[in-house]
């Protein structure tokens, strides 16, 4: 019986990916006790203003070695403004921006009086979404999985210790740092993602793929966003045994 693992890092309002990967997974471990990667886009939030793609950056406190169980966001007023600006430009005649609002800049609020851990942050907004969207998987925190493994060996591990068979991960993963031989001693196989966004209605310009959760929210109802991210499932995604 298939049983399917993603493993992801934490994300502030995640790409659409990202949720594409884990609702065509029954597991998601979320790793969040390795070095945070500011350079993968783990604090950059991929919006559409004036018709092209803005990143706009969450401010995480801490240099470049922190880990994500021990990262904080700075929930200084400057940035918790400009986002709403932002959103308000942005989205402001959207047809869900009441949605995203609530999604997103309440939620921010709440998290700033509770001073939040960026861990908390991403895997809040995140779990809360995937149940929205229907998703009933299993989440499971990487802490204490395979401690002793690093990188390609330590993912195989964690799939194998979850009564996993398969481990679904994206292409450049596969390419940089995956060897077929720690899931193979395993009896695992590997999907790669191969996902190509649909179009949706999206605000003036030609449309941009892969933008933040909160792009499609704006646009399109709970059920079309559903729909949207589950289109295709598996189909076309390379399997490696």
């Amino acid at each position: 019986m298939l049983k399917i693992i993603c493993i992801y890092q934490p994300n502030v309002f995640p790409p659409l990916h990202y949720f594409n990967r884990i609702m065509n997974s029954d597991v998601w471990v979320i790793l969040d006790d390795v070095q945070l990667n500011r350079k993968v886009g783990q604090t950059r939030v991929p919006l559409k203003v004036n018709g092209r793609e803005h990143i706009f950056v969450v401010p995480v406190l801490g240099g470049n070695r922190v880990k994500i169980n021990d990262a904080s966001i700075a929930y200084h007023q400057d940035w918790i403004s400009k986002f709403q600006s932002t959103l308000s430009h942005a989205y402001g005649k959207s047809p869900y921006f009441k949605t995203i609002w609530s999604a997103a800049v309440e939620y921010i609020e709440h998290h700033q009086q509770m001073n939040s851990s960026f861990r908390l942050f991403c895997e809040q907004f995140t779990i809360h979404m995937l149940r929205q969207l229907g998703w009933q998987g299993e989440v499971v925190s990487s802490i204490s999985l395979a401690e002793n493994m690093k990188a390609s060996e330590r993912i195989a591990e964690m799939v194998y210790q979850l009564k996993g068979t398969h481990y679904v991960g994206g292409g450049k993963g596969f390419e940089q740092y995956v060897d077929l031989g720690h899931f193979r001693s395993r009896n695992l196989s590997i999907i790669v993602q191969n996902w190509k966004c649909p179009e949706y209605p999206q605000s003036n310009g030609t449309f941009v793929p892969n933008l933040s959760i909160l792009d499609l929210m704006a646009n399109v109802s709970l059920d079309e966003c559903r729909e949207l991210l589950l289109s295709g499932g598996l189909n076309g995604w390379k399997e490696y045994r």
